[in-house]
């Protein structure tokens, strides 16, 4: 009795986890839009935008705040969830309330959710 209990529970787990899979791989009615129109994703859906020149400037779009800013660490908050810059000499050169400028070598980049 119990194993078969186990396994029907496996099951529905697994039913739950693979239909979680195919709602988040579904579009949205905004991101259909975007792409039917052709209008950038950036501005529709307020996702980041991120440019980067070599490794030592990074531009980050459509942020929402700073979560951590230390040395050799700097943490943005965004709709797509934390972006992390580490590097030496990094620092925070200009911000306004949609775009932040990030100098210094950067050595790498991690999106968290």
């Amino acid at each position: 009795m119990k194993s078969k209990a186990l396994e029907k529970g496996k099951a529905v787990r697994k039913a739950g986890a693979a239909k979680k899979e195919q709602e988040k791989k579904k579009p949205g009615l905004k991101e259909k839009v975007a792409e039917i129109l052709e209008l950038p994703k950036e501005i529709v859906l307020n996702m980041p935008k991120l440019t980067m020149l070599g490794n030592g400037d990074l531009i980050v779009e459509n942020y929402k705040g700073i979560v951590e800013y230390d040395e050799g660490i700097i943490r943005l908050n965004t709709t797509s969830g934390i972006i992390k810059v580490t590097g030496t000499n990094i620092y925070i050169k200009e911000i306004t309330l949609e775009n932040i400028m990030i100098f210094g070598e950067i050595q790498s980049l991690e999106f968290m959710k």
